[in-house]
């Protein structure tokens, strides 16, 4: 126990073995004012230090998210700018417009005396395309902010231990990234490993949770982040059974729960890259097979041709190894027993395994993967998770077919042969296809009301009656948004075309529902009427809406991935000089990284804002405001990569 004086007044400080007792210091620094906080934060930290360097222990606070910075005005108004506008409201009936300053300040006045309690979710049941139902929760706005803001420190703490295998509810990173990854590279695996976990956000162990949130938080922050993921919910379709607090689980909906997620099974990556991948890569590459190596070897009639005409020696080698180099039969061994390569993904809860070697041995790693899941507390899906030949066409991953096909393209070897006789070469294309799961997403249509499936088993568009009694124009405008979606998210198949049936489907849905709005019989009325793009003239001005149709489905392989966003720190501009008679601020000499949670003054860097910005704004007004906003901002080299999708590690 130690006594600080400051003011007059003495505070009580216990340690254990070297570390400060945060709870203790906590409630101190929440009762007190800000200046005697800040120096009790600051004499408990140089006493600390001292106290680690002598007993070996690393100090409790040291790269930890403190809760006076987790609570701060400034962080719960970042937090508050977190959430989204238009969302359904919480059993306290608010939304982000209605959340005053007034209230932001009541909040803060709650957290800092620690008085804040959650209040239970709203519970609502999505249904799912396989019959079952995903329940969602719809907190209160004012815990929609305090997740916010436990969300602003936890992205910029928890990216600096995520690994590069985990694609799923990261800033910058999405589905494309996972799917780009297997693509390019994954290459030629022999069997893919599937395997998705039995609801995982509901599983999720809360005391090996808060464990792992105890590494990164400090006390007050691990207690606050309990009673986030156990206010439990009320169920809106049984209002007799009012309240239900979860015992394990995250609740889905929850700001949190993604990233919370992730830091759970950031130990499954763990294991799986410092322990499987490992030992399952091994080799520098493929034996040649004996046939290959021999395949110039010359029998005893070519050699006697040869000694009488030996001008066509390099044509014969060039024609024995064209015949057997471009043959069907591979040139490599592919049961090589001294080669291995293991694969590994994750997005979210669903992650995937490409291994080249025997099935017994992929048996062995997904064995190894369950057990990894049961020390979690997690259990695998038995349905869908699965050993898959690379070959096979019906392996479905984040929403596309994932096979690999035996091709080879020929090219001529510069290096060797003649113009007459050109030597060539086998190149294999070993990349993974990505299709389109063209009755799945019919499907779809037919559960959202798009399409109507006849009795001979084929699938029709037909009206949504829930869009008829809008406007001609917000109609063509959602149907827009519905292709859009497809076509942006399925750039990056193979074989764009099947996306042909998909979207005229789309397109006629869209001209049945016109037709049940303005009474029609038939869609070929509404195309005569419309035209074929669906184009809708305004009576009252020149403006015109048009169905958003593509002209051309040629495949062209492009992944939207993500580029990584940095969420800037509310500075008051302390660290930077300003220019007298300006609104501006000297921004080239900045002396702290602006990116939140950054303190770095090393190896600064100026990151240049779009300036084209400001010309696309066409109101005066907003115009005059972004051509006045700032052109630079002042990032460490880390941030700066990040910002410019540059991975600084792996």
């Amino acid at each position: 126990m130690q006594q600080i004086k400051l003011n007059g007044n003495t505070f009580a400080v216990s340690y254990n073995k070297g570390q400060l007792c945060t709870t203790r210091l906590e409630e101190m620094v929440s009762t007190t004012p800000a200046v005697i906080a800040d120096e009790i934060t600051k004499t408990c930290e140089e006493s600390q230090t001292a106290g680690a360097s002598s007993s070996g222990t690393v100090p409790i606070l040291k790269d930890r998210i403190l809760y006076q910075e987790l609570i701060s005005i400034a962080n719960l108004e970042a937090g508050l700018a977190r959430t989204k506008d238009g969302k359904a409201a919480g059993l306290d009936g608010e939304t982000k417009s209605q959340f005053t300053s007034e209230k932001l300040t009541l909040l803060h006045k709650e957290l800092r005396l620690q008085k804040y309690s959650p209040t239970p979710s709203k519970r609502v049941g999505i249904p799912k395309h396989n019959g079952g139902v995903r329940y969602l929760g719809i907190s209160s706005q004012r815990d929609k902010v305090v997740q916010g803001a436990l969300l602003n420190l936890l992205e910029v703490k928890l990216e600096e231990i995520f690994l590069n295998v985990s694609k799923g509810f990261r800033p910058g990173k999405n589905c494309h990234n996972a799917l780009k990854e297997i693509k390019y590279n994954w290459q030629s695996p022999t069997w893919l490993i599937n395997v998705d976990i039995t609801k995982a956000f509901d599983s999720l162990q809360h005391v090996v949770l808060l464990k792992l949130c105890k590494e990164h938080c400090d006390q007050a922050t691990v207690e606050l982040i309990s009673k986030l993921i156990r206010a439990g919910y009320v169920d809106i379709h049984n209002l007799n059974d009012r309240t239900e607090y979860l015992t394990e689980g995250t609740p889905q909906g929850s700001l949190i729960s993604p990233i919370l997620c992730n830091l759970y099974l950031h130990e499954l990556d763990k294991m799986v890259v410092d322990k499987l991948l490992p030992r399952w890569n091994f080799g520098t590459e493929r034996k040649y097979l004996p046939e290959y190596l021999t395949r110039l070897k010359q029998t005893a009639e070519e050699k006697a041709f040869l000694r009488e005409w030996p001008e066509f020696r390099k044509a014969l080698t060039i024609a024995k190894h064209n015949k057997r180099g471009l043959a069907d039969d591979p040139s490599r061994d592919p049961h090589d027993e001294n080669f291995r390569r293991l694969y590994y993904v994750r997005y979210a809860d669903d992650f995937m395994l490409g291994f080249s070697g025997t099935k017994v041995e992929a048996l062995e790693i997904q064995s190894d993967i369950s057990k990894a899941l049961h020390s979690l507390g997690l259990e695998p899906i038995l349905g869908k998770s699965s050993i898959t030949h690379c070959k096979e066409r019906d392996l479905l991953y984040l929403g596309v077919f994932i096979t690999y096909t035996t091709t080879n393209r020929i090219a001529v070897n510069p290096k060797k042969g003649t113009p007459d006789f050109p030597n060539l070469r086998s190149i294999s294309m070993n990349n993974a296809q990505l299709r389109v799961p063209v009755q799945r997403i019919l499907l779809r249509a037919i559960e959202r009301g798009h399409a109507k499936k006849r009795p001979n088993g084929s699938i029709r568009a037909t009206s949504k009656r829930q869009w008829s009694s809008l406007s001609e124009s917000q109609i063509v405008n959602r149907y827009s948004a519905v292709i859009r979606g497809i076509l942006q998210y399925y750039s990056c198949v193979n074989q764009r075309s099947d996306l042909w049936s998909i979207v005229s489907l789309y397109r006629k849905a869209c001209a049945l529902t016109l037709a049940d709005k303005l009474k029609l019989r038939t869609a070929a009325q509404v195309f005569k009427k419309f035209g074929p793009m669906l184009t809708i003239r305004s009576a009252t001005s020149k403006k015109e809406v048009c169905l958003d149709y593509p002209e051309s489905l040629k495949t062209k392989i492009v992944f939207k991935t993500g580029s990584p966003t940095i969420q800037l720190r509310l500075t008051t501009g302390e660290h930077l000089n300003p220019l007298e008679g300006s609104y501006k601020s000297n921004l080239g000499k900045g002396v702290i990284c602006e990116a939140l949670g950054c303190e770095s003054t090393d190896g600064l860097e100026a990151h240049h804002v779009n300036p084209m910005k400001s010309s696309k704004e066409k109101n005066g007004f907003k115009r005059s405001i972004t051509s006045k906003a700032r052109k630079t901002v002042t990032l460490c080299k880390r941030h700066h990569n990040l910002i410019h999708n540059k991975t600084t590690r792996s």
